[in-house]
């Protein structure tokens, strides 16, 4: 009998007895629940019935949809490594030693994610290609970097903010006073990193290698512009939905892509449950300072932070010249008509921007709310929803636009066409980064301080606005800056989307790239990554300490 009563109390009957206590929590469950119903698995099951088992055996039997799928991890496999090791090198550089330009390199880190993937890559091609300006103008050499090697490098520069930003968060997270303990007990150097802050940092770096990993598996605008005859399975769907018109075949690539994902996804998260790494407990921690590396390690942090930072401005500098020379490599005038046609006399920048505010605010509110659901309570369906808030960074951006079209574009519900289903596009995208930042903070904050204002009377809602926000304000920092770079300069998620009276700046961009007017394209580009700073700007000026823009 004994027995059976306390099975009963840790079972779904004992939570929902106790959820019935929080009616709010409730209330705000079941809202999730019934937005991940609408917005997440009926469009996306809907998709997945379009193709035939004909259309099944035609991928599992054509040898280049093999080859796609290995060119696909293998790449993936080098740009998440690559990029994983230069982002922690570069957080760990900014988080543990007093080198010289720390905002300099800060400011910088964050560039690639301000410009489209798709200008990022031809300012890669004009700069390294068979032309390009400096393999072919200044060294005079004949080099063909097309293929996994530009892919390669390429997606390396394109994920590895993706990397710092997330380590960063978590290491910037980490209370010194462990480590000073460490080092009191006779730890030093190496010995004190490797079993003191490298554990630590784990959930940022479980979190950094789903995200990039993901990303780089579900890419497709720089496999299209640097991959060449290196076919990956996102371009391949791609080519399969918009040049053959094979929506079937498109959606069956597109469900091979969630395979792998789900299963680094399933890996990160049982290694994480595992261990425990709370390193805020309320205690008091004030006037210890944190263990900083030798002089000699910052130097050469220093040698590499340097090097990353000069790529990225020479990456960024020839978007640049494009958009204000009248022929870059040949005639050098200053000219503004790029710029006027593509910025000042365009409605798509206009657009991106209210599009993105309105995802990165959303966005930021759920990922904090799923997360403190998730980690602090348990209720029936607890495992689900985690589930469902990730599973849309294991799908192709073009799974989630073709996905949403065919789901809301007739019947009750009609929202083709409209801002909104650009807006919900968006937001299912960048969901998992604001919801794996929050975990990533949260995992690091002692149960204990929220038991303690419940105990003291706070009901969850006030414990939520007065305890766990005001200690997440990093992560909640890093989910909107992140979420609304992404979203300015989003395209494959979009691409199906838009309409003539909501066309956006990164679709733009890519039209005009494949027409040939790359200085059209640049000078676009210029335009958006302007935007951003300048709306990074006046939130900083208004919001002033509420809000960590450049401290990531």
């Amino acid at each position: 009998m004994t027995e059976s009563v306390s099975r009963e109390k840790s079972g779904w009957a004992a939570e929902l007895k106790v959820l019935t206590r929080e009616p709010q929590i409730l209330l705000v469950i079941g809202i999730l629940f019934v937005l991940f119903a609408c917005f997440i698995i009926y469009p996306f099951i809907k998709i997945i019935l379009v193709p035939s088992a004909s259309d099944w055996a035609a991928a599992f039997t054509g040898k280049e949809f093999y080859e796609a799928f290995w060119h696909t991890m293998a790449s993936s496999l080098l740009a998440t490594t690559s990029a994983m090791v230069l982002g922690f090198m570069y957080a760990y550089a900014m988080n543990y030693t007093e080198m010289p330009c720390k905002r300099f390199f800060q400011v910088v880190a964050l560039l690639p994610t301000m410009a489209p993937s798709v200008v990022s890559g031809l300012a890669f091609i004009m700069l390294f290609g068979r032309r390009g300006f400096i393999t072919w103008n200044i060294l005079g050499l004949k080099t063909d970097l097309y293929g996994w090697f530009g892919l390669w490098v390429v997606q390396t520069i394109a994920f590895f903010p993706l990397a710092y930003i997330t380590i960063s968060g978590v290491l910037k997270a980490i209370s010194p006073n462990l480590e000073l303990a460490a080092q009191n007990l006779g730890a030093r150097g190496f010995y004190l990193f490797r079993t003191v802050t490298l554990k630590l940092a784990t959930p940022g770096l479980a979190s950094a290698f789903l995200l990039v990993g993901i990303s780089s598996l579900a890419d497709f605008g720089n496999p299209m512009l640097v991959g060449a005859n290196y076919h990956v399975l996102a371009t391949e769907a791609y080519a399969q939905v918009v040049g053959a018109w094979n929506l079937p075949m498109g959606a069956v690539l597109s469900v091979v892509l969630v395979v792998p994902t789900l299963l680094v996804f399933f890996v990160q998260r049982y290694y994480l449950e595992k261990n425990s790494y709370v390193t805020v407990t309320g205690k008091p921690v004030s006037g210890l300072n944190r263990v900083t590396v030798s002089p000699a390690v910052r130097w050469m942090l220093f040698g590499v932070c340097l090097f990353i930072a000069l790529t990225i401005l020479l990456i960024i500098g020839v978007v640049f010249m494009f958009a204000f020379t009248r022929t870059f490599g040949y005639d050098y005038t200053f000219t503004m008509d790029y710029f006027v046609e593509g910025v000042l006399q365009s409605a798509s920048m206009k657009n991106s921007w209210i599009a993105s505010i309105a995802t990165a605010g959303i966005t930021t509110v759920l990922g904090i709310l799923l997360a403190f659901l998730t980690l602090r309570r348990r209720f029936p369906g607890r495992a689900v929803l985690d589930f469902l808030a990730m599973l849309p960074v294991s799908l192709p951006g073009t799974f989630i636009g073709l996905a949403l079209i065919m789901a809301f574009n007739s019947g009750v519900v009609e929202l083709t066409g409209t801002l909104t289903i650009i807006i919900i596009g968006m937001t299912l995208r960048q969901l998992p980064v604001g919801y794996r930042q929050a975990v990533a903070g949260l995992s690091q904050i002692d149960k204990s301080m929220e038991q303690a204002s419940t105990n003291l009377g706070a009901d969850s809602a006030r414990t939520f606005f007065k305890i766990v926000v005001p200690m997440l304000k990093n992560a909640l920092s890093i989910s909107l800056v992140y979420s609304f770079m992404k979203s300015m300069n989003t395209l494959s998620t979009v691409i199906f989307l838009i309409s003539p009276e909501w066309n956006l700046a990164s679709v733009n961009i890519m039209s005009l790239a494949n027409q040939g007017f790359l200085t059209v394209a640049s000078a676009t580009a210029v335009g958006m990554m302007l935007t951003i700073f300048a709306t990074f700007g006046l939130a900083k000026l208004l919001l002033r300490d509420q809000i960590n823009i450049f401290d990531l």
